[in-house]
């Protein structure tokens, strides 16, 4: 599935790179013809976007004022600490707001000063433009605001971060726009004195690296505010981790400086030599009412429950049943709530139809490695041999009356659920029976714990198998400064010892664990004396499960009503070695969280196992529904549909091009000028897993009933003898 990297996300190549530079070579080559027949957009439409661009920085402008936020400065009068830290985070995938989180954990434990983690999303913003910086000088006091800023896909701030960002910006800074009109941004703004750090994720391949952090530090310099110590910046695309932990002491120091603070006596080994105070504790709630327990679904509010719903067949009432294995639902809401990304709408799945034929991917297992486990049914082992089965999936999701509206080149995200298999796996390992799995708990903050959060991780209350079914995500690579928690809980010494050295010695835990891949079950499954509370695995060590974004294949000009994904199943061996010095070095096939999911789900549709069991209402949890929402991007189409259109897309990265295609081609067909496109793809063997093959041809076929100038150039990388 093609989807936008985001800061969790590792490229894979799916053809060769020597395919791709060929394709690069001949598409800059008709960019460049084709740019000498049209140049750029019509003053009209550039008129219009200014247009809208001015709209949107009114609305902008009032984002940080909204009602409803909470007030940061309420919260940090309340506590009445002479020195203290506030982090905001701009995350997509969560990971800024884990950094912002241990980093603020440190911060306390090292100095003692209290620290508070937040989503800017969720507080007023504005009050920034309002810090008592001449009060607290008065006082003696000192609050410092830090932000830990993601940048996604094109130079765009991530969704929590949109209001506070277009606040600051004054609508300015988004893809290639700098925002360094500053003559033009809100002159009433003022931050004086306000002190902060900053952070920025990114990933290099990306053409606007770090755009937010880095756009984001000269405008808070700019309206006065002074910058402590220096900016971070961690890069996916090698190592963000690294990155961070270098940064990190740095900008402690520069803190420790700017504040006159004085590091706790004892230092990093007296805090390892104390035990682990966990976050929360937990709570069985036995007599909570049915209706106030969590089944799995998404909601920044009260539980959702959903209901049958009939549709009219040859003149009767019937169910509407897919391939006889799914039932349309509709939910019971009493108000109308907008589908966003705290609340998705849950689409039905209309189509899922399998788009490679007969292809593989084989590893070789070198010596002094175990294979993996024989009998799996997404993979074969012979020998020295791992063949895996490629898979890819076109699926259509449905959006009738939901409200959702998309544009070609826009993204859609989904949630996916684990696989049964690796939940049971690990319950296994933290020796959980049936019926813990099956309580209903819930969370509450632990008194003892010097927490710098204690927001609730996923929603509650819910049963234990629920929380690491539907929130947690049970296959996270274990992080190294986990690996010290899971140290404190063990009783055997030398693995006390072996954890505590992974979690020290970066390139150990890089070999050990982070190459390898190693989820929590695998850790505990390598230190056996470890016994680690329920409410730490559930409260601190699993991360929730993140929203997977996926380029949008269909056109919402040609039917608005459904979006369509291609989802290739990301499955591949690699080679793990031992994380303790007892344990086998073995190869093992990993899976992608979301297509294996998607995979599982297309697979029980199709096999109409899943028919409808109960007739009972409310329903939980929606059969063959996926929760989405939609993601704008800047990735567009002219709004010119005269100008011609280069696209180089191979594999996979054909996705959001399959959605252009048919978008012009439908345009045409409408009567309207649409002018060449031109398509460049590529992939392994054109009777196997050329995507869409009989649909471009019909398409140009189309084309050419129009006078449209529609081309599909080919390139196949393993085709015998005509590669």
């Amino acid at each position: 599935m093609h989807r936008p990297m985001t800061s969790t996300d590792i490229a894979r190549p799916l053809i060769e790179a020597t395919d791709v530079v060929i394709l690069l070579v001949i598409a800059l080559g008709s960019a460049g013809y084709l740019y000498w027949k049209r140049s750029n957009d019509s003053a009209a439409a550039a008129a219009l976007a200014k247009k809208q661009e001015e709209a949107k920085k009114a609305e902008g402008q009032k984002a940080g004022t909204k009602k409803g936020k909470k007030s940061i400065l309420e919260q940090l009068r309340v506590n009445d600490a002479q020195h203290q830290l506030v982090f905001f985070y701009g995350s997509q995938t969560g990971t800024a707001e884990d950094l912002a989180t241990r980093f603020a954990k440190e911060a306390t434990a090292t100095y003692g000063v209290p620290a508070v983690v937040c989503d800017c999303e969720e507080y007023n913003m504005a009050e920034l433009a309002e810090w008592p910086t001449d009060e607290l000088e008065a006082e003696d006091k000192k609050w410092l605001v830090g932000f830990f800023m993601a940048t996604y896909g094109e130079g765009e701030p991530t969704d929590n971060a949109i209001e506070f960002y277009d606040w600051l910006m004054d609508g300015k800074g988004k893809g290639d726009d700098e925002g360094e009109e500053e003559d033009d941004m809100t002159a009433e703004v003022s931050l004086a004195g306000v002190p902060y750090i900053i952070f920025g994720l990114g990933n290099k391949t990306y053409e606007h690296y770090n755009a937010i952090a880095r756009r984001m530090d000269k405008r808070l310099k700019a309206l006065g505010a002074k910058r402590v110590g220096e900016r971070g910046e961690g890069d996916d695309d090698a190592s963000l981790e690294e990155d961070f932990l270098a940064w990190k002491p740095k900008a402690l120091q520069a803190l420790e400086q700017a504040f006159g603070l004085s590091q706790n006596a004892g230092g990093a080994a007296e805090l390892r030599d104390k035990p682990h105070v966990p976050v929360f504790e937990i709570v069985e709630v036995p007599e909570v009412l049915a209706e106030q327990v969590f089944h799995g679904e998404l909601t920044g509010g009260a539980p959702r429950r959903w209901k049958s719903s009939t549709v009219a067949v040859n003149g009767a009432e019937e169910y509407e049943i897919i391939n006889s294995a799914g039932e349309k639902y509709v939910e019971i809401q009493s108000k109308v709530i907008p589908y966003d990304m705290k609340h998705p709408h849950y689409g039905r799945i209309l189509t899922s139809k399998p788009l490679f034929t007969d292809t593989i991917d084989e590893f070789t297992i070198e010596d002094g490695f175990d294979a993996p486990r024989a009998g799996h049914k997404r993979y074969t082992v012979s020998g020295q041999k791992v063949t895996i089965e490629r898979h890819c999936l076109h699926i259509e999701l449905d959006l009738n009356e939901s409200g959702l509206k998309y544009e070609s080149g826009d993204h859609v995200g989904v949630w996916p659920i684990n696989d049964d298999e690796e939940v049971e796996a690990l319950a296994d390992v933290l020796k959980l029976s049936k019926k813990q799995l099956d309580t209903v708990v819930t969370l509450k903050p632990n008194p003892k714990a010097s927490s710098s959060s204690n927001k609730l991780p996923f929603p509650l209350p819910c049963t234990l198998k629920t929380a690491l079914l539907h929130y947690l995500d049970v296959q996270a690579i274990v992080k190294q400064y986990q690996l010290e928690v899971l140290g404190k809980y063990a009783r055997d010494p030398e693995e006390q010892t072996a954890l505590f050295e992974l979690a020290d010695n970066r390139e150990l835990y890089v070999a050990a664990i982070e190459k390898s891949q190693k989820s929590l079950r695998e850790v505990l499954s390598a230190f056996p004396s470890v016994e680690v509370p329920i409410s730490v695995v559930i409260g601190e060590l699993l991360p929730r499960i993140a929203v997977r974004y996926y380029s949008i294949s269909s056109s919402a000009k040609e039917d608005p009503t459904k979006v369509a994904v291609t989802a290739v199943m990301v499955r591949y061996a690699i080679a793990s070695k031992s994380a303790s010095k007892s344990g086998k070095s073995s190869v093992v096939v990993k899976q992608g969280l979301a297509t294996s999911w998607l995979q599982r789900l297309s697979e029980l549709r199709s096999s109409g196992s899943g028919s409808p069991s109960s007739n009972a209402e409310p329903i939980k949890m929606p059969l063959f529904h996926v929760p989405l929402y939609i993601r704008s991007s800047n990735f567009k189409l002219p709004s010119d549909s005269t100008l011609p259109v280069v696209m180089v897309g191979p594999g996979t990265g054909v996705a959001p091009f399959r959605a252009f295609v048919r978008e012009r081609v439908y345009l045409a067909e409408q009567g309207k000028e649409v002018g060449s496109t031109w398509l460049f793809y590529g992939c392994r063997h054109p009777d196997k897993d050329f995507l869409y093959r009989e649909e471009f041809e019909e398409a140009e076929g189309k084309a050419q009933g129009t006078g449209m100038d529609l081309k599909i150039w080919k390139a196949f990388s393993r085709w015998e003898g005509k590669k």
